[in-house]
């Protein structure tokens, strides 16, 4: 019930703040804007999916003009992808909105409320990190 809870929080978030870009679109976007440019694979393995799956996704970006693709100055065959001015644009936008949104909404909980709340994330992702290890660990994967 959590889970659900959570991908809905997820998945309204991003629909609100831009209808035409997925929760794993402004991921990669937001990504790209704060840590410069990334491989495929680099994403593949932060959101856990096939690089063709990453393929489209960035297909998608490039079209938009989000996101361009840049060739390694090093080697040919590794291919960056990068965030471009309109991509800026739009992140900047989105967190503007985001700002927006969440202006008020967390004026109702006392500071008690919210510690609970922040360590019970915090020991949620602990635990999940803690299951991804596990997962790679059987898969004999270890990244």
């Amino acid at each position: 019930m959590m889970a659900r809870q959570m991908m809905t929080l997820v998945a309204n978030y991003a629909k609100i703040l831009d209808n035409d870009l997925t929760a794993p679109q402004y991921f990669v976007l937001q990504t790209l804007a704060y840590e410069g440019q990334q491989t495929s694979s680099y994403f593949a393995n932060a959101l856990n999916v096939t690089l063709s799956a990453v393929t489209n996704l960035s297909n998608k970006l490039v079209s938009k003009g989000y996101i361009e693709r840049v060739a390694s100055s090093t080697d040919r065959r590794q291919v960056y992808l990068k965030i471009t001015e309109q991509g800026r644009e739009v992140e900047a936008r989105m967190i503007a909105k985001y700002r927006e949104l969440n202006e008020g909404l967390w004026s109702d909980f006392s500071d008690q409320e919210m510690d609970v709340l922040i360590a019970s994330y915090e020991k949620m992702i602990e635990h999940l990190q803690l299951k991804i290890s596990q997962s790679k660990a059987e898969d004999g994967s270890n990244d």
